[in-house]
Order: structure tokens, then sequence, then C-alpha cells
């Protein structure tokens, strides 16, 4: 070979060597827990994903998902297996029981750690207050508004309708923690309005997609019961928010309407109104925060807020068979989500 030959390959072998070096990026392990696979928890995830990548793009992103399939065993049993193996760079954790699950644990005190789908992080312990810090390295949003904003914006239809008796809700819910924090905070708030009046229907939480069928059926069942003496229900928030066809079924054996949804897809089956931060904002939120926490700030200092984005939706269908006018500010409001 000749001297000009070795010097071209030397050289070359120097240019591809300093462009590998300038292409590599550093790998960041983040290590997600699901609650359960319904759509509030995967869409929030994916679009957490998706919009993490894109605000890093300095990071190569290794994400590994594990779903707890509705049990808080379950998420605790993934815990400890995760612990035996090298901490992640930062654990996610998506809904109430993961989460539970997350903050209890002892084995990941130093790993920065990041919820979302969480509705009452104060009721579960996290932090003593919206806005104060966790001493347990982990940050994060609650998603729902505050109940009395809700309570206000159906007292604001009830107004407009001139109403001269009150409306009697039935709060459906499961055992399930977040859905029973919520219609707490709802019937603490109940002697305040003299148009509404609450009424709590439950069901206990059962894991796993059987279990939400048998939810279903035991809410409708409940619902069944307590017909003669409601106008309509409130959806709360939690997994029978995500149960298939329960505004069908409850219409079918009931009659009832739902006035109140967490969700957009319960406004397009009917609720009346439905105020909510959607998956792609709640993913897009964490995805914010996660990128400080990447960005070696530490989850101790990050407080623990609400979210500040939040979709109203109306149904004028359900609004004229209930006689109800909705006010023309909620319209505004509600933009591309008024549905009949």
């Amino acid at each position: 070979m000749t001297k000009v030959s070795v010097s071209f390959f030397f050289a070359f072998f120097c240019f591809v060597f300093s462009t590998s070096l300038v292409l590599a990026k550093e790998t960041l392990n983040v290590v997600i827990l699901e609650t359960l696979p319904v759509p509030i928890v995967t869409e929030s995830r994916a679009a957490f994903e998706e919009e993490l990548s894109r605000i890093v793009p300095e990071y190569e992103i290794s994400v590994t998902v594990y779903s707890a399939e509705g049990a808080e065993t379950q998420a605790q049993s993934i815990l400890e297996e995760l612990a035996q193996k090298p901490n992640p760079d930062l654990i996610v954790s998506v809904a109430t029981l993961a989460t539970r699950a997350l903050n209890a644990s002892d084995a990941f005190i130093e790993v920065p750690k990041l919820f979302m789908v969480v509705s009452a992080p104060v009721a579960e312990g996290i932090v003593p207050a919206i806005g104060a810090t966790s001493g347990r390295n982990i940050t994060g949003e609650s998603h729902v508004l505050e109940a009395k904003v809700k309570l206000d914006m159906v007292d604001g239809v009830l107004r407009a309708a001139k109403r001269t008796k009150p409306l009697n809700i039935g709060l459906i819910h499961s055992t399930y923690p977040s859905s029973s924090n919520l219609v707490n905070q709802l019937l603490a708030l109940d002697g305040e309005y003299e148009n509404i009046n609450l009424v709590a229907v439950s069901t206990p939480y059962i894991e796993g997609d059987d279990g939400l069928v048998e939810m279903t059926d035991n809410i409708v069942h409940n619902l069944q019961s307590k017909a003669n003496e409601l106008d309509g229900y409130w959806l709360s928030s939690g997994p029978l928010t995500e149960a298939h066809g329960l505004i069908a079924k409850v219409k079918e054996k009931t009659g009832l309407l739902p006035l109140f949804a967490e969700s957009i897809s319960s406004v397009k089956e009917g609720a009346l109104l439905g105020v909510v931060s959607e998956p792609s904002s709640i993913g897009k939120s964490a995805a914010r925060k996660a990128k400080q926490i990447l960005d070696k700030k530490s989850a101790r200092d990050i407080p623990v807020d609400k979210m500040d984005t939040y979709t109203v939706a109306v149904n004028v269908s359900t609004a004229i068979k209930l006689q109800l006018p909705i006010p023309s500010n909620y319209l505004k409001l509600s933009k591309n989500h008024v549905y009949q």
C-alpha cells in the first residue's frame, strides 16, 4: 500500500470515528408503570412518549412499559422485581393505584418519579396541598378540575333553566380511589347549591376487564332501584368512565341520561356536559415535567400542581331532551366539542 493510500485510510478512519462520537446520544432509561390499560391511561402514556422524544432529541430514550392490570398488589410485585435491576433514570406511574404503590415503595427513593392521570394527589398523601412538593422524590399533576368548579358549571345550566325544584343527580362511581375521592369532594359541597341534590350510587371496585363488566352491571342495577328518585346521573372519574356501553345500558334500563361526565367520549354518547383534560394534553404536560427531571432538576423541587388545559364539551340533544338550555358562554368554550 502506498504512502498516500495509508494517509487516506487513516484520515477516513478518523473522520468516521469522530462523526460517530458526535452522533452518539446518551441513553436514558424510563420505566412506565400503568394501573390498567383503559384509553385515558394508554393514550396519555403514548402522548407522553411521543412528546418526550420530540422535546429531548439530544437523548436516546429507552422506554419499558409495565401494566398492573388494575391491581395495586400487581403494581407492588412489579416494583419489587424492578428493585432487583439497575435503577432507571426516571419512573413514571400512570393512574392512581400504580402511583400509590410507587409512592409507598422505599426501593426507589433516590430515583426521580413522575405521575400522571391521578385526580387526588392530596387525598393520596403524595403532597399536603396542591402547589407543595413531595418528600419522596416524586412530582406530577392532577388532571381534573376542582369539584366546586364542576358544580358551578352544572348550577349555571340549572339557573338558566329557572327550575323551581332541585335536580336529583346520582353520583355513580366505584370504590376505586380516584372515583370515591372525587365523589366525596362533590358530596361535601352539596349543601351549597339549592338547585342540586346529589345522591351517591356506588359499586365495589373489581380488578380486570371482567371486573369492569361486573361493575357496569352493578351500577345499572343500583340505578334501576333509584330511577324514580333521580333526574339524571354524574359519571365520575375512574374505571367506570372507560366502561364500554355503560351510558347506553343505563338509558335502556332506566331512561336516565348523564348530566356530567369526566370524559369527552361520554359527552359524545349523551352526557349533557363534560370538562376534562384530554389524554394528549395530559401526556404532553407530563413530558415537559420529565424534561426538567432529565435535565437534572430534582423531582423533590418540582411542585405537584393541577393541569392548566381543559376541554369543555356539551351535547345539545341531551339539553333539548331534558329541557335544560346551554348557556352561550359554555357553547363558546366548547368550540369543536358540541355534539348532538
